[in-house]
């Protein structure tokens, strides 16, 4: 399995499950403005996976050690939180009051769901890093090289 497709997985879980101890909140956000709760559940994981996806692809060369890959996952969880805080924001502000409700929602998101994702996004560097400076067999580190025609 390559490692940013690792990464991408490990960092939907942990997002999820941070996700799930503010389901009550979500749950409330999710209500208000008419939608599916799964859906708003899903939304935090799925931007986290995007996010990781991208910054931990050619992981293996540019890692060699574990804060660089905390700080991976920090950025990973600053995106996240700034992704979900938009959505809110766009659909539960009105037009009249888009920049003030934006800051509003960007410090409530920040008080209610910051410390659960920032534990996950935390958690989900660590594992990754920590195998990607192992170097388990299961795990692609690098590209196969190309096929060349002879």
């Amino acid at each position: 399995m390559p490692l940013a497709v690792f990464a991408m997985l490990v960092f939907a879980i942990f997002t999820w499950l941070g996700a799930g101890t503010v389901e009550a909140v979500m749950n409330d956000f999710a209500n208000e403005v008419g939608m599916p709760t799964w859906v708003f559940i899903a939304i935090p994981g799925l931007l986290s996976m995007l996010f990781s996806f991208l910054l931990y692809q050619n992981a293996a060369r540019k890692i060699t050690a574990l804060r660089e890959s905390m700080t991976r996952a920090l950025l990973v969880g600053i995106a996240t939180w700034i992704g979900v805080a938009a959505m809110i924001s766009y659909m539960w502000c009105p037009g009249s009051r888009t920049l003030s409700c934006t800051s509003d929602v960007l410090l409530v998101t920040g008080i209610v769901g910051g410390g659960p994702l920032l534990v996950a996004v935390l958690v989900a560097g660590f594992v990754v890093g920590t195998l990607v400076l192992r170097r388990v067999t299961w795990l692609a580190y690098e590209r196969p090289p190309p096929l060349r025609a002879e």
